[in-house]
């Protein structure tokens, strides 16, 4: 029987991590002997001795471990773990047999794509010998991490693991235990598979003991999001206020596709981030006035089966420039994508706006005003009451590039980028004598809107009143 469904993967070089390692908060441990550097050491390993029960998994390099030796090899190493505590044994289905008291996984691991016939395929895994079926694939789309959970529908006479591997499958290892999923598997360290979380991601950003079947899935859609903070921030707020809620991460590359598959799946809102915030608005319903006057959208829920749109990016524009009046100024703005448009409806009562772009001859019309559009090389033609970055640049994990070299003609310097809070832009720009703005008080007031929107409930003022630590 399976204590629990966190399952913390180990990859260790000697036997020795396993026994000195903290796994706090663990169901189970799965410790892959294949990454032992010598796997014939596990034979004097007491599994027994470990706070929770072990499964042993000694995977071959053909069936995407790093064994060397044959399935026959790979079976012995198996038994010697059985005999020495391990209370679970995780092999390819294919070679699925009884290992005495333990309980037997017959595994399918696809580490390239999800095959078409996944649902025929779950059924010949399991059918296959063994107590538990598992199936983990790559997940290179949403209509793949829809095909996985939709197996958790089906009752298979067993219990049944499923895993979308890859920073898009992610979705699955947080939610499918709540759908019918007997394991989760998240990283100790190094990954074992693509795409795993910590523990304490799982347990303490995502909240996991908390999400059930009900549990309303929302997220934010762009790429990349390695950056972004607003699951931690997102996930506090609802534990806060005791909504039944959880904010993922949600990589998408074709937003078409995602919204093909996004409502089977069960979200129910997304904040949006580069680089979709204008294209997502070709499949949605209604937009706020916010929206459809910047012609981009931060901010989509579903409500009574109709996608609406919304821009709550400019409200914390608004609010990260309290105190500066843009009646009569001159405003240079970086970047010409969602941002940018977010910042053009903020600014509307400015004298002028200046947007530099990379490619100004491939800029989109229909600005919420006039606007000049020029090359971004040609920065330092312009001085401005109001400089603000609407790029990228500068954002975690290249924390050490800026928009602008030289000097900053500018008397306020206002950077959207909030992680880090401190940019090379701001920094630069305070030791020019600069006024300068962090993107950390837009992004936790337009976070707050959103909040809003999403639940119909206020946002609680503590929670989005600091960034997550």
């Amino acid at each position: 029987m399976l204590p629990g469904p966190v399952c913390v993967s180990l990859t260790p070089t000697t036997v020795d991590e396993v026994f000195s390692g903290q796994h706090a908060g663990a169901d189970c441990l799965e410790v892959r002997l294949d990454y032992l550097r010598n796997p014939e050491e596990s034979a004097s390993a007491q599994w027994s001795r470990l706070p929770v029960p072990v499964i042993a998994t000694c995977r071959g390099r053909e069936r995407g471990g790093r064994f060397e030796g044959s399935i026959d090899d790979e079976i012995r190493i198996l038994e010697r773990a059985v005999d020495n505590g391990a209370r679970m044994v995780d092999i390819d289905f294919r070679f699925a047999r009884s290992f005495g008291k333990a309980e037997v996984i017959g595994s399918y691991h696809d580490f390239d794509k999800t095959p078409d016939d996944l649902e025929t395929l779950m059924e010949e895994v399991a059918e296959s010998p063994g107590s538990i079926a598992k199936v983990a694939t790559m997940v290179r789309s949403w209509n793949d991490n829809r095909r996985l959970l939709e197996l958790l529908n089906r009752r298979w006479g067993k219990p049944i693991v499923v895993i979308g591997m890859g920073a898009m499958g992610q979705i699955t290892r947080i939610v499918g235990p709540s759908r019918g999923s007997a394991l989760t598997y998240t990283a100790s360290g190094r990954e074992s598979a693509p795409g795993q979380v910590s523990l304490e991601e799982l347990l303490h950003t995502y909240g996991f003991e908390r999400v059930t079947g009900s549990t309303k899935l929302i997220g934010i859609i762009g790429n990349p999001l390695g950056h972004t903070q607003s699951p931690a921030l997102h996930n506090r707020a609802f534990e806060s206020v005791g909504l039944d809620s959880v904010y993922l991460k949600l990589p998408v590359d074709s937003v078409a596709e995602f919204f093909e598959n996004a409502d089977d799946i069960g979200i129910r809102g997304f904040s949006v981030t580069i680089p979709h915030k204008v294209q997502v608005i070709e499949h949605l319903d209604r937009l706020s006035p916010a929206a459809a006057q910047s012609g981009a959208v931060n901010t989509v829920v579903r409500e009574h089966g109709s996608w609406v749109g919304d821009n709550t990016d400019v409200h914390g524009i608004r609010k990260a420039l309290e105190g500066f009046d843009p009646l009569g100024k001159h405003v240079v703005i970086l970047g010409t994508g969602g941002a940018a448009r977010a910042a053009v409806t903020a600014l509307g009562r400015a004298a002028t706006i200046t947007l530099l772009s990379r490619n100004p001859d491939r800029i989109a019309a229909n600005w919420p005003r006039n606007v000049d559009v020029k090359p971004l090389a040609t920065v330092a033609d312009y001085t401005a009451d109001l400089l603000i970055n609407a790029t990228p640049i500068g954002m975690a994990p290249e924390v050490d590039r800026s928009p602008i070299s030289g000097q900053i003609q500018a008397d306020v310097v206002f950077d959207m980028v909030y992680n880090p809070a401190q940019t090379m832009l701001l920094r630069e720009a305070a030791r020019q004598g600069k006024k300068t703005i962090t993107g950390t008080t837009m992004f936790l007031a337009q976070a707050a809107r959103q909040f809003e929107i999403w639940t119909g409930c206020p946002a609680p003022e503590a929670v989005f009143r600091t960034m997550p630590s």
